[in-house]
């Protein structure tokens, strides 16, 4: 996507040049059907908005990359004093990774204005693009001292290096940006939510820390950090950083939307339930919606189920088709084992949302918890072959299956389960308690070895399925062994 036409008004343009006054199908049809031999600059940049934005999506993106490229080219030749055109023109070799042929474009337009700003960062961004840091730098800071204190600018200029993905060139901007006061909160909020890259939010908290170092008292600065930091699933830094943003600013919903949201990551639920039962006092019940859920399974979490399951259903009166929501509150209901009433509410989930694992698993459990073999049979089938990556369906299929008497079945499936998943030490610690509860005892011992040396933390999990295990003096002489050396090692 090109960063001009959409992030950029060019109302510069539009008062120094021809602004365009016909409609664009007119003016597709004269540039292609070439009845007019010139076009003025406002035109040729209608033209190229209108051919770029068909790109991705026209069955014949060739024809309109074709005429895209084209209306550049003349723009370069009949207006080289026009910065815009180069500037596109350098964004599409960038893509293409033609380095060389974009510096020579770039060098044109500067013979005609020597110290154009755009064109200069563009510069930093395409040196940075192709590897060359140092370059890119130097440029960089001689771009921001030419620039001065021009705060647009530099919110420009720093929505241009995000958008170009050059994350490295945004702190130098931003901190330039902040000394005179521009508005870089917005931008760097904007790009944070584009992305679920861990190191590309790490580049991005410099910068909005260096904000907060300037202004403290900037409530939407700590709301953005907590936002970077949740991210990051750092709960605790982010929670902190969330309570100073509602200090700061007691109306901040957004804030106080994301601070309960930490703690219900924390499980500190009584707080998410003070917290929300607080802010519906203040705020309109509408603005709760995006933390209702929370509310409900904190409820749930605290004992209060029936009172969560009012909530679920509130929710489920506005958002019919909210597969999580129905999960939930059939989760509310298995937790208790009312498998029966259970189940209507996890079908409905899975049946929205057969792509979610978690409703597969909960559901053919339940299936298995109400006794209706057949269909846990059928079910645990039906999600082996979708979600064979997921130890805990192979675990709870295991249980059925050693529960109802089927202990080889178990034991197959258990070995099928490491095959897809061999780092799973859940499933390695079952497949060792199933060869000793079928009377292998030896390799029992020696899976329950390598177990032992992956995490001998989890030997317990040995023990919740199969209990009467403690009572083997090989089992658990071997556990000690493992532990003891452990314990000696620290």
């Amino acid at each position: 996507m090109s960063f001009f036409p959409s992030d950029w008004e060019d109302e510069d343009f539009e008062e120094n040049y021809d602004s365009f006054q016909g409609d664009v199908d007119g003016l597709v049809s004269d540039f292609e059907s070439k009845s007019r031999d010139t076009f003025t600059a406002r035109e040729l940049i209608e033209l190229f908005r209108y051919y770029s934005s068909q790109i991705p999506d026209s069955p014949d993106h060739f024809h309109s990359e074709k005429y895209a490229r084209m209306v550049i080219e003349i723009g370069i030749q009949k207006f080289p004093y026009i910065p815009i055109f180069t500037l596109h023109m350098v964004e599409w070799l960038m893509r293409e990774n033609k380095y060389r042929k974009a510096h020579k474009y770039l060098e044109q337009a500067t013979a005609y204005t020597p110290f154009e700003p755009s064109l200069m960062m563009m510069k930093s961004i395409l040196l940075s693009h192709e590897g060359a840091r140092k370059l890119a730098f130097d440029t960089l800071n001689s771009t921001i001292e030419i620039i001065g204190d021009d705060d647009a600018l530099l919110e420009d200029f720093l929505d241009m290096v995000l958008h170009y993905e050059q994350y490295d060139l945004a702190e130098p901007i931003a901190k330039k940006a902040i000394k005179v006061d521009a508005d870089i909160i917005p931008i760097l909020e904007k790009y944070l939510s584009k992305t679920e890259e861990s190191h590309i939010i790490e580049m991005l908290i410099p910068a909005i820390e260096a904000q907060i170092d300037k202004d403290p008292y900037m409530a939407e600065a700590w709301f953005v950090l907590g936002s970077a930091q949740m991210a990051l699933s750092d709960y605790e830094k982010a929670l902190t950083a969330q309570d100073y943003a509602v200090i700061i600013n007691d109306n901040f919903a957004d804030a106080w939307h994301a601070l309960a949201e930490c703690h219900y990551e924390l499980q500190h639920f009584q707080i998410v339930i003070d917290i929300y039962e607080n802010l519906i006092i203040k705020f309109p019940k509408k603005s709760l919606e995006p933390i209702d859920g929370l509310y409900a399974w904190s409820l749930h979490e605290v004992g209060n189920s029936i009172k969560s399951r009012e909530v679920y259903k509130q929710i489920l009166k506005r958002s019919p088709n909210d597969a999580e929501c129905w999960y939930s509150l059939g989760l509310t209901l298995q937790h208790e084992n009312q498998f029966n009433i259970a189940i209507a509410y996890l079908e409905k989930a899975y049946q929205l949302d057969p792509t979610e694992a978690d409703y597969g698993i909960v559901l053919a459990a339940a299936y298995f918890g109400d006794n209706q073999t057949e269909k846990w049979q059928n079910l645990y089938e039906e999600i082996s072959d979708a979600f064979p990556f997921e130890p805990e369906l192979w675990l709870d299929w295991g249980v059925a299956l050693y529960e109802t008497g089927q202990t080889e079945k178990a034991l197959n499936i258990t070995e099928t389960a490491l095959e897809n998943n061999p780092h799973s030490i859940h499933l390695l610690y079952r497949l060792s308690a199933l060869c000793y509860l079928s009377g292998n005892h030896d390799l029992s011992l020696m899976v329950l070895e390598k177990a032992l040396e992956f995490d001998s933390d989890e030997y317990h999990t040995l023990f919740i399925f199969a209990p009467e295990l403690k009572k083997s003096v090989k089992i658990m002489a071997l556990i000690t062994k493992f532990i003891q050396s452990k314990t000696k090692n620290e």
